[in-house]
C-alpha cells in the first residue's frame, strides 16, 4: 500500500482550500494504474507509518518545519516538492511517474469531508474542474495533461521564464482555459520582462510577481522613470507585485546589503506613487536569516503603508511576544549599516506625496 500526503492542501485554511498537489496525483495514479497497489492519502496524525510500503510527503509552499514529527524519521518516507527541496524540482527517479495523468481520485474522500465540514460544494467543484500542470521535469518537457475549456490552469514549475515559454504559453492558449495561475511567485528579472509578462492576457493578474532587479540602485530612478506611466496603469494598491526581502546569503554582510537595497527600490517606486509591496523569502533549509522577525514585519507593514516603523522597548502589546528578536535585528542592522535607521521613518504617503527619495 502507498501513502500519500500533501502538506499544501491538507495543512490550507479550512475556508480556502489550497489546490491538490500535482506529483500526488502523479503518484496516486501511477500506482494504481501501472502497479496495481492501493494508495491513500494519509491523515496527517497518522502513526502507523509501517503498513505502507511507501510514503510520498509532498508541498510546494510549506518546509520541512510544518512536516508532522513522525514522517521525519520514518525509513519509507520521500519528501519532495519546492517546499522540502530548498525551491528546486527535483524529479522522480521513475521518470514515468514525472508523465504520468495526473488524476484527482485519491483526493475523492478528502474533499467530500470538506464539504461536511462545512465548505461549499462550488469550491469543490472548481478544484475537481481545474487542470494542473508542470512544463518541465528538469530539463524535460512535459506534455500538457487533458483540460477543460474556459477553466483554470495551475502552473507548478517554480520558474516562468523558460527559454521558451512563450511557446509553452502558446500551447496551453490552444486548450482555452479561463486563465493561468501560478502555485509559486513570477519572479521578472527586469521591468522590460515583466511588460513582457502583462502583455500574456491570459496569464491571471491575480498570480504573486517579483520584480527581482540586478541594476546598481543609483540606476535605478531612471529605470522607473522610463517605466513610469506603464507601472502607475498597471500596479494599484490591490496588484500583487513585490521586491524580495530575505533568502540565503553567504555572510551577513551580503544579507544587510540587499536589504538596504531591496529597502531603497521600494521607496523609488513609492516616491512615484507606485505601491510595490514586499514578500518575505524564506532561507533554504539549515541556513539562518539574521533579520528574519525584522524581515517579516517590515514586510507586514509595507502592505499598509500606514506609520513610521517603530522597533522598540515600547513594541505594541500585539508583536510584544516578538518584541525581543525585532529589537535584537535591529540592532544587528544598524551596526552594520548605522544609516539604515533613516529606511524607517518614511511612509508611502510621505514619498508619494514628495515625489522623491533620498538614500
Amino acid at each position: 500500500m502507498i501513502g500519500v500526503v500533501d502538506l499544501d492542501l491538507q495543512l490550507s485554511d479550512s475556508t480556502k482550500l489550497h489546490p491538490p498537489n500535482l506529483e500526488i496525483m502523479k503518484v496516486a495514479t501511477y500506482y494504481r494504474v501501472e502497479e496495481q497497489q492501493f494508495c491513500r492519502l494519509i491523515d496527517l496524525n497518522e502513526t502507523n507509518l509501517d503498513s505502507y510500503d511507501k510514503i510520498y510527503v509532498y508541498s510546494e509552499l510549506n518546509s520541512m518545519n510544518e512536516v508532522p514529527q513522525q514522517f521525519l524519521g520514518a525509513p519509507n518516507v520521500q519528501f519532495g516538492g519546492a517546499g522540502l527541496t530548498n525551491g528546486v524540482y527535483i524529479p522522480f527517479e521513475n521518470q514515468i511517474i514525472d508523465y504520468t495523468i495526473p488524476r484527482k481520485a485519491v483526493y475523492k474522500e478528502f474533499l467530500k469531508q470538506k464539504t461536511q465540514d462545512g465548505i461549499k460544494t462550488s469550491v469543490i467543484n472548481h478544484l475537481l474542474d481545474d487542470s494542473y500542470y508542470r512544463c518541465y521535469a528538469g530539463e524535460n518537457y512535459l506534455p500538457l495533461p487533458p483540460m477543460l475549456k474556459n477553466k483554470k490552469i495551475y502552473l507548478f514549475d517554480t520558474t516562468f521564464f523558460y527559454p521558451n515559454w512563450r511557446q509553452t504559453i502558446e500551447k496551453i492558449r490552444a486548450r482555452m482555459p479561463s486563465s493561468i495561475f501560478c502555485i509559486h511567485p513570477i519572479v521578472c528579472d527586469s521591468l522590460e520582462q515583466y511588460k513582457e509578462l502583462r502583455q500574456e492576457t491570459i496569464v491571471s493578474r491575480m498570480n504573486n510577481i517579483i520584480l527581482n532587479f540586478q541594476e546598481p540602485l543609483s540606476e535605478i530612478p531612471y529605470l522607473i522613470k522610463e517605466y513610469r506611466n506603464f507601472l502607475l496603469g498597471d500596479i494599484i494598491h490591490s496588484s500583487n507585485v513585490f521586491l524580495a526581502l530575505g533568502g540565503t546569503f553567504p555572510t551577513n554582510h551580503k544579507y544587510f546589503k540587499d536589504f538596504i537595497y531591496k529597502m531603497n527600490i521600494l521607496y523609488y517606486f513609492w516616491s512615484q506613487s507606485i505601491p510595490v509591496k514586499l514578500w518575505y523569502s524564506r532561507p533554504q533549509v539549515g541556513a539562518k536569516d539574521a533579520l528574519s522577525a525584522l524581515s517579516q514585519f517590515i514586510v507586514t507593514w509595507a502592505r499598509y503603508y500606514n506609520k513610521p516603523i517603530t522597533i522598540d522597548e515600547k513594541i505594541s502589546k500585539k508583536l510584544k511576544k516578538n518584541a525581543a528578536p525585532l529589537v535584537e535585528a535591529k540592532k544587528l542592522l544598524l551596526k552594520f549599516h548605522p544609516t539604515a535607521k533613516d529606511l524607517f521613518t518614511q511612509t508611502y504617503a510621505d514619498l508619494s506625496n514628495r515625489r522623491y527619495w533620498r538614500i
